[in-house]
Order: structure tokens, then C-alpha cells, then sequence
């Protein structure tokens, strides 16, 4: 069966240095609804395909673009949007934990998961797991811009005692919170006070 058509036009562009319009509509747009529409299209009573007065374009079915696309106002996916063949394009899950870091699912690259590690706005950094070095050199590296600095330690050692290492201006302090002691505090000048018991299973030697 031969298509069938409402209007099969047809023209010759052959001039380069005239801006040709295959279809030009200038509406004068005085009074007019808020839906009223510069296109529309349907298929049995049902919008298909919409171009609206302001400009913006609505479609019932897939969009596909073989081309470059540039959008220069807002795009809005009220379904999911695919980016296949695009390097670098990321999806990930529906819904996340506010403030926790996106983990990488898979080795593919292009997946985000969400995570139980956290920072919060004022830059506190929580976990419930452990946090494990691959250096054979150094567990971890904790530094500071001010003259002193604190790293706490809580919940762990005997009886649940916290504890704090603190880096003075002066010294370094090793603190037992719970038991309101100083077990251990190094000066500046080399000085070790320990407080306490100390067991020294090696050999000891004092030069001074």
C-alpha cells in the first residue's frame, strides 16, 4: 500500500547565501491559554508530540539523538534518563544518606553506591567500620595546622576506657579520660614521665 500523506511538499534550496525555512509559523500572540501550542501532534486523540508556545517540547514516546545536543535552560526527567555510548557517564542509586561519600560499584567505573561514611558540614568525619592502611611504612598520617592538636580514641582498652593522644605545644600526651590519669607524657626536650607500672621485657639501657 502506497504511504499515504496530508501534504508531501517538496523544494529547492540552491542559493548559499539565503537563510531558506522549510516551515515558518509567526504567531501574534495578543491572548491565548497557558498550553497553547506553536505544534501538535496526536495519534487517536492522544498528544504525541508538542512544541508550546514558550518554546518548550513534549514527547509521548523515546528521544533519540544521533547528533550533539545543546541545552541551554533546565532539563527535567521525570523518568530515567540513559546515557549509553557518552564517556564518563555515571548513574547511581535512588536515594542516599545525607552527607555520606559515594563509593564506586564494580570495576567498571560508571556505578555509585552509597556508603556509611560520612562528613558532615562541619567537616567530622564518621564510620562505623575500621580504617585500615596498605602502607608498610605508616598506619596513618594525622596532621594539623594549628600548634596543638588531639586525636581521641573512644571505647577502646580496658573496661572501656577512652582515651586521647594529644600533641601540645610543649609535649605529647598520652590521656586516660575515664581513668583521669596521664600514663605517658614526652617533652619537648625528651623528657618521658610514665605514670604507673611499666614492664620492659627487653633490655634496657640508660646512656645519661
Amino acid at each position: 500500500m502506497a504511504d499515504q500523506n496530508l501534504n508531501n511538499m517538496t523544494v529547492t534550496w540552491n542559493s548559499g547565501g539565503t537563510t531558506f525555512n522549510a516551515i515558518k509559523m509567526n504567531v501574534t500572540d495578543t491572548a491565548s491559554a497557558v498550553a497553547s501550542a506553536l505544534l501538535l501532534l496526536q495519534v487517536g486523540g492522544s498528544d504525541k508530540f508538542k512544541v508550546g508556545k514558550d518554546g518548550s517540547i513534549t514527547a509521548a514516546g523515546a528521544l533519540a539523538v544521533t547528533g550533539n545536543s545543546t541545552i541551554t535552560g533546565n532539563l527535567t526527567v521525570s523518568g530515567t534518563l540513559t546515557a549509553g555510548g557518552i564517556a564518563g557517564s555515571m548513574t547511581g542509586p535512588a536515594s542516599s544518606t545525607d552527607n555520606a561519600i559515594a563509593r564506586f560499584n564494580g570495576t567498571a567505573g560508571t556505578t555509585l553506591q552509597n556508603s556509611g561514611v560520612t562528613i558532615d558540614d562541619s567537616n567530622n568525619l564518621v564510620t562505623a567500620g575500621s580504617i585500615s592502611s596498605s602502607s608498610s611504612s605508616n598506619l596513618a598520617t594525622i596532621s594539623t595546622s594549628a600548634s596543638a592538636g588531639t586525636l581521641t580514641l573512644s571505647g577502646v582498652g580496658a573496661a572501656g576506657h577512652s582515651w586521647r593522644i594529644l600533641a601540645g605545644a610543649s609535649d605529647l600526651r598520652i590521656i586516660d579520660d575515664t581513668g583521669g590519669r596521664t600514663p605517658l607524657n614526652i617533652t619537648n626536650a625528651g623528657a618521658w614521665t610514665l605514670t604507673g607500672n611499666t614492664t620492659i621485657n627487653g633490655t634496657l639501657t640508660v646512656t645519661g
